[in-house]
């Protein structure tokens, strides 16, 4: 017969020992290579959390702390839902973010796919590695490169455009095509990058439904839809869950770098986290709750994006982040 070992708990009842002690020895050198990520997630995402309090008080910076400052409720809110240009804001926001979740998330998908495909080790190698580098290229240095290709003087694509008998276009002053300009830089910038989870998501497809489906008679494409991508489902339906999640924020980093504070492409590149760096930038403290309500807001409906999308993903029967 085989004995269980009982032991005595904390509460006086008896139990099987609890085996997270040894979990934790086991992999602890996992838990250390985490450890840094999560001191930057509270350092960064939890304590700033604080500052949230500030959307609902008269802030003074002489005061010593946040709650010492006059409460006024909603004011703030009030303020910035009769804010003239609110519209226009959540407009460029949503559409600049509707453009690039067509555009911008399955771009990875499909050079993931492609990269599997290489079977010369020391090209495909090579393909990744370029891929990879624009990603390590800040959006100011990106902005640079930009003006080098749109100087309306003696930009390379206008030299291209007259070259073939067209005119110059002058980009900087046509705010209709600064759309397409965003979304084609972070595609650019992002795609690369982006792949690297796909194909380490790729490496753990059973090699033998390969096997099996080519007996069957199924081709290289036949084998993408009903072997590949299925086997990469979880992967792809998280991933489209945060992105989901973040249609309501924006990149304020791309739009400031490539645009700056140009007021004449404003009406397509003029999003809210531009107008939270206005406010924040003015240099009136007064402004600070303000900015402060419009981020809470954004964060507010990113989470509800990203619970009901990870909801409806559920019913549908694929894998959701909890």
């Amino acid at each position: 017969m085989i004995k269980t070992k009982i032991e005595k708990t904390e509460n006086g009842r008896t139990g099987r020992p609890r085996r997270w002690k040894k979990i934790f020895n086991e992999n602890i050198g996992y838990y250390a290579m985490l450890l840094p990520g999560y001191l930057a997630l509270v350092m960064f995402s939890f304590i700033p959390m604080y500052g949230l309090y500030m959307a609902f008080i008269d802030y003074n910076p002489l005061m010593p702390s946040l709650f010492d400052n006059v409460n006024l409720g909603w004011y703030w809110f009030e303020l910035m839902f009769t804010e003239p240009d609110l519209l226009i804001l959540v407009r460029n926001t949503l559409i600049l973010n509707a453009l690039k979740l067509v555009f911008c998330f399955p771009a990875p998908i499909i050079l993931a796919l492609f990269i599997n495909e290489l079977n010369n080790k020391v090209f495909k190698r090579a393909f990744q590695t370029v891929s990879y580098l624009p990603n390590f290229i800040s959006w100011v240095i990106v902005s640079g490169m930009l003006l080098i290709f749109l100087d309306t003087d003696n930009g390379i694509l206008n030299e291209i455009i007259k070259m073939f008998g067209g005119e110059s276009i002058s980009w900087y002053s046509d705010s209709s095509k600064w759309r397409g300009i965003l979304v084609l830089t972070a595609l650019w910038k992002n795609t690369g990058w982006g792949s690297i989870m796909f194909l380490a998501a790729l490496t753990a497809v059973d090699k033998s439904l390969y096997e099996a489906a080519y007996v069957d008679g199924a081709g290289k494409i036949r084998q993408t839809f009903a072997v590949t991508l299925p086997g990469i489902a979880p992967t792809i339906t998280i991933t489209l869950i945060l992105s989901i999640g973040k249609i309501f924020t924006d990149d304020f980093d791309q739009i400031y770098s490539l645009v700056g504070e140009n007021s004449i492409l404003a009406d397509t590149t003029d999003v809210i986290g531009t107008k939270i760096y206005a406010y924040v930038n003015g240099g009136a403290y007064k402004e600070f709750p303000l900015a402060t309500a419009y981020g809470l807001v954004q964060g507010i409906i990113s989470l509800i994006l990203i619970v009901t999308s990870n909801f409806v993903v559920k019913k549908l029967g694929q894998e959701g982040i909890w």
